[in-house]
């Protein structure tokens, strides 16, 4: 599970890979941002429905 900073940290990086992906030329580039997002995507999905699931028990 993460902690605070760690979801703040991860939020961050989505929030700047998001903003600099449209201006991205290369395309090798664009798509290793492109992953590096979906994964921070999942990561926070993930850390979001833990902490659903246990708060439910």
């Amino acid at each position: 599970m993460l902690d605070e900073y760690e979801v703040f940290l991860f939020t961050r990086e989505l929030s700047n890979l998001t903003k600099d992906y449209p201006t991205c030329t290369d395309s090798l580039t664009k798509e290793k941002v492109y992953q590096q997002m979906e994964l921070l995507r999942e990561v926070l999905r993930l850390h979001d429905h833990s902490e659903f699931k246990s708060s439910l028990q």
